[in-house]
């Protein structure tokens, strides 16, 4: 473990403003951000950045897979493998996502799951695990014969299952019984984002009462009302989200999933109410096209710059962090650093990390990338002071 390091000719991206400031770096810890040039003691190693902006580590709370697993399937080694990869695409933290799992199998993946995450030692840091489902209205791309009522049984399952684990649940809530799973929920301190979901917009302040804090994939599986004949915007569940402050609104921001203006107008919104997710598959981060079985048969394609698609509809996305974050900058017309409020800030707040993760100040863990300022092209991914990916 390195000691004390003094990094220098960055600008840093902090949730305030960019600074040209010198970060010093004591074990894994951010110990100090002074002005630069102010500090001659010779224990500190000096880390030259290459002028470039010193950003914090992306974290992403919805991610299915990337390159050669699903997450789902809970194969040997899939979070080992892909935390040693995520960091060269950003990422130094994730929740593996989990989709509705079959029923009779749920208890013995998410243990697998578990497993594995506690053998990733190397790389992004595996925050714990999301379930997507299986509470569900509209089964989207899941399968639907993996649908389940809420029970506060079944909330006890995936709790005991995940070994502790469970960091975050989306669930549809307008479904019998949602408010004591919900509340089960929130009393371990699990996030709950609601999701495929058909829920009429008026109860969205009821929802937020019970405790849901988040959205998954805003726009996505949340479906409008036609317009009726009174000439006035018939109000949608979208609407309803977005007028609630007290629900963060997670967006996949590939141009895809959401149009770059409604990615702009989200934008707009305080800078705690937008945070970004991958909601990424298998192949993901493939320079090739990837094509797998999402569930028995249903094949999905996935390839650079797309969506995962089965038979011309969304199946999750290609989509990398880094490319998330290129894209919400180059939509929102944001600074950089309200990107990385989304990037990086909010995901951490909502999972209740970001007293150690998630931006760049005194006394958080020393997770940040490098990036070019003209490209924004990442040069290197440091996580907990020390460098796991330069771009060579």
């Amino acid at each position: 473990m390195q000691g004390k390091q003094l990094i220098t000719n960055v600008t840093l991206v902090t949730p305030h403003m960019e600074e040209n400031k010198d970060l010093l770096i004591d074990q894994e810890r951010i110990v100090d951000i002074i002005d630069r040039g102010t500090s001659n003691n010779e224990n500190w190693k000096i880390v030259d950045g290459k002028n470039n902006f010193l950003f914090p580590g992306m974290i992403d709370v919805l991610q299915h897979g990337f390159l050669n697993y699903m997450y789902g399937d809970a194969e040997k080694n899939c979070t080992v493998d892909n935390a040693k990869i995520l960091p060269s695409v950003g990422v130094t933290g994730f929740l593996p996502a989990t989709p509705c799992l079959p029923p009779e199998k749920t208890k013995q993946l998410l243990n697998s799951l578990s497993n594995d995450i506690d053998n990733a030692k190397e790389g992004a840091r595996v925050l714990g695990i999301h379930s997507e489902g299986p509470c569900f209205a509209l089964p989207g791309a899941h399968d639907p014969k993996n649908l389940r009522q809420p029970s506060v049984e079944l909330a006890e399952e995936l709790i005991d299952s995940t070994k502790g684990k469970l960091k975050a649940v989306t669930i549809a809530p307008e479904m019998n019984n949602s408010e004591i799973f919900i509340k089960k929920m929130k009393k371990e301190n699990i996030s709950v984002h609601l999701g495929h979901s058909s829920a009429d917009p008026h109860d969205v302040p009821k929802f937020a009462d019970w405790g849901v804090d988040a959205v998954t994939h805003m726009y996505d599986a949340l479906p409008t009302y036609p317009p009726d004949d009174t000439g006035v915007h018939v109000l949608s569940l979208t609407d309803a989200l977005i007028a609630e402050s007290r629900i963060s609104l997670g967006l996949i921001c590939d141009g895809i999933h959401v149009h770059p203006q409604l990615v702009e107008l989200l934008s707009h919104l305080p800078t705690d109410r937008v945070f970004l997710e991958t909601d990424s598959v298998k192949g993901a981060g493939s320079p090739v096209p990837v094509k797998f079985e999402f569930f028995p048969g249903r094949w999905c394609t996935v390839e650079k710059g797309k969506a995962s698609t089965y038979d011309g509809l969304l199946a999750g996305s290609s989509l990398t962090s880094i490319e998330a974050l290129q894209n919400y900058l180059n939509f929102s017309k944001k600074s950089i650093s309200q990107v990385a409020i989304a990037a990086s800030l909010i995901p951490a707040k909502i999972i209740g990390m970001d007293k150690d993760i998630g931006s760049i100040e005194k006394n958080k863990l020393a997770d940040f990338i490098l990036l070019n300022k003209d490209s924004l092209e990442i040069t290197a991914t440091y996580i907990a002071g020390q460098p796991v990916f330069i771009n060579e």
